[in-house]
Order: C-alpha cells, then sequence, then structure tokens
C-alpha cells in the first residue's frame, strides 16, 4: 500500500513555515489515529486498514492535501464526522475509479458526471439521505479548497439540480421502533453479560454506535457520587451521561479489573466495531422475533429510546437536548412519525370493526 504523502502544502501565496519533520510525524501520527480504521469487508477476518492510508492511495497528492486541510478544519471537530466525511471521499473516489479515471482529482468530476451519479444511485436504490449527504461532502470538499487558494475550482454540485428530496415525514424508510415488551425480548436473548450491556448503552444512553465502540475507559468517571461516561458526541460535542445502575454493573462485570485500554473490547481483547455491535444486536433481534422483515440495528435502540421518551411525554426541548440533535426538525421527525402511526393504527382499526365476523366465517368454512 502507498505510503502516505506530507500534510498539505498551502496553496496561497506568501511564505508559510512548513513544521519540522519530528512535529509533522506527530500531526500525521494524530491525523491517522483520528481517522481511524476501517474493515474491508463485513466479515470478521477481513483486514483492517487505516483511513488515511486509503485515503492516500485512491487520491492524487494534491487532493489528497486538500481533503487532509479540510478535514482538519475546525468545523469538522468530532472524530466521527471526519471518518463518516473521508468514507464519503472514498465512495466518491470509487465511482472515479469505476469511470476508468482514477486517481481521485478536484475538479475532475464534471456536472453531468454528478447527473450520471445521481441516476446510477436510483438505480441502485441508494437512499435519498445518503445520496445527499455524500454530494454534501464532495460540495464542501470543493468549497473549502477553492477558499484556500484553489480559485479556478468548480464545484460540480449544483444543490438544484442534484440534490435529492428528502421526505421528513418519509415511514416507509424510516428506523423502525421496538415497543417496550419487543426491547425485553432482545434483553433476555442475550448470551452473556457483555451482550446485554451492548443493548442497554444503545438504548438507554439513546448512543450512537460510533461513539460507544471510541470511548477508553478513562472516560468513565465519577460524578455526583454516579459513574458516568464522559463522550464525545456527534459534531465534537462534548457531553458527560450518568449511567444506570444495571448498566454500571455490567459494565463493571466487563471490565473485570482493567484501567486502561477501550471500554468495550470483544472476547478476543481487541477494540469493539461498529459492524461487530451490529451484528450482535441483529442476532439478538432475530433470536427475539422482532422486527419482521428488517433487521435490528443499533440506531433502532437508540431511535426506540427517543420514541419512548416522547411516549412518556417528555418535553421536545429534553428529547432533542438528551439526542443531541442539533437541528429540532429531527426530533420533531420522531415525534411526527409516532403520531402518524398511532393516528393510521386507529383508523384502519375503526374501519376494521364492521368486518368482525369475517374471519370467523371463513375459519369455519375451512375447518
Amino acid at each position: 500500500m502507498t505510503a502516505p504523502q506530507n500534510l498539505p502544502v498551502a496553496r496561497a501565496s506568501g511564505e508559510v513555515a512548513r513544521p519540522g519533520a519530528a512535529i509533522g510525524e506527530e500531526i500525521v501520527n494524530h491525523l491517522r489515529e483520528e481517522l481511524g480504521q476501517v474493515r474491508l469487508g463485513y466479515r470478521p477476518t477481513d483486514p483492517k486498514v487505516w483511513r488515511l492510508d486509503l485515503l492516500a492511495e485512491i487520491c492524487d497528492r494534491a487532493a489528497f492535501q486538500a481533503v487532509m486541510a479540510w478535514l482538519s478544519s475546525g468545523k469538522r471537530r468530532s472524530a466521527n464526522t471526519r471518518r463518516a466525511y473521508a468514507d464519503d471521499i472514498r465512495a466518491w473516489a470509487g465511482f472515479v475509479d469505476a469511470l476508468g479515471r482514477g486517481p481521485f482529482r478536484l475538479g475532475m468530476l464534471t456536472y453531468e458526471d454528478i447527473t450520471s451519479w445521481g441516476l446510477l444511485m436510483e438505480a441502485r436504490e441508494v437512499s435519498p439521505r445518503t445520496r445527499a449527504r455524500r454530494l454534501s461532502s464532495l460540495s464542501s470538499l470543493h468549497e473549502h479548497a477553492r477558499r484556500r487558494g484553489w480559485t479556478d475550482l468548480v464545484n460540480p454540485v449544483d444543490s438544484e439540480d442534484h440534490r435529492p428530496a428528502i421526505d421528513r415525514h418519509n415511514t416507509s424508510t424510516a428506523t423502525p421502533i421496538l415497543e417496550k415488551d419487543e426491547l425485553q425480548k432482545v434483553v433476555d436473548e442475550a448470551g452473556t453479560a457483555f451482550e446485554a450491556l451492548i443493548v442497554l448503552l444503545l438504548y438507554i444512553l439513546a448512543g450512537r454506535v460510533s461513539e460507544m465502540c471510541d470511548v477508553n475507559l478513562d472516560k468513565r468517571v465519577l460524578r455526583g457520587g454516579r459513574v458516568c461516561l464522559d463522550l464525545t458526541r456527534k459534531g465534537g460535542k462534548d457531553r458527560i451521561l450518568p449511567l444506570s445502575a444495571s448498566v454500571s454493573d455490567l459494565l463493571d462485570l466487563h471490565v473485570a479489573g482493567r484501567t486502561s485500554g477501550p471500554l468495550l473490547l470483544d472476547p478476543d481483547g481487541r477494540r469493539v466495531d461498529r459492524f461487530e455491535v451490529d451484528r450482535i444486536v441483529t442476532r439478538l433481534g432475530r433470536r427475539a422475533g422482532v422486527l419482521l422483515g428488517r433487521d435490528l440495528t443499533p440506531h433502532v435502540l437508540r431511535a426506540s429510546r427517543l420514541t419512548h421518551m416522547i411516549d412518556d411525554k417528555e418535553p421536545l426541548a429534553e428529547v432533542q437536548a438528551f439526542a443531541d440533535h442539533s437541528d429540532p426538525a429531527t426530533t420533531i421527525g420522531y415525534f411526527t412519525r409516532r403520531q402518524a402511526s398511532e393516528r393510521n393504527g386507529r383508523i384502519v382499526d375503526e374501519a376494521d370493526a364492521m368486518f368482525t365476523r369475517v374471519v370467523a366465517r371463513w375459519a369455519q368454512a375451512a375447518a
């Protein structure tokens, strides 16, 4: 694999002192850790590689420098945000490679290319949200580079023509919800304390899977007589969240006296990644027989917690704060979908009440 190039060099005019070799290496190592590793596949045996090394391999030198400057911007403080953006650029590099025009270079994609990409994503039934996020990443990268000296760079993304419409009230593709009795069935299927811990962490804290996988033991702190987790949430927001008694006790069993390293380890002593967490909850969901036709995912547990808070009449502002939603419209979406589900169920049941003897009639005939 190609070794990563040096850090970005400023394109703007003027002399800028470059960091010494030792400092430059320290910064590169920080960025490598910040971007983390990605598994090349979904099987536990598939190899992991550093995202920074992948970016160095799939981009030309100038594009790699621009991507590193963009990811290092203060607007992208969260490691999870940087990783998501890095993965979006990997997806664009894959599209460029499929066109036979690799490696990825800034300015190489045209308006027509983006139009073709959109049609391709539609044909592959990629969700509008995913398409919108990847377009946003590509557009942001080009705009950032243009502000930093690439004055002739043309942004290939046209916000009016290329961005798909997002229906915030779409219930057909919305994350499904577990009811409380279904959630209990999932926990009952846990074969180990660790599996139960995974479910409770994601549900009770309304946690994002990346947050839980990234946290280290030194972030387990005591505040006000309670054990808490000092989490870095989406957008680089630092939050101290108290643990429930059950989660704290399960965590003690899992940690088993360790004082350093990752909070969550797999049976082989390695940091748990989101793929392993996804496999665990999917397996438990199938055992419990919930979500007919859909897999139980970590986000289902988070969405279920927020929906149950709405069911319990928590004010929307409280739900938004607990979920750390930057946009209140995201929180309102949970409320709206829950209302729609209850309303539609009531309307269907009212109509069904007219036909109470239909099933009995044909059941008797079949007997």
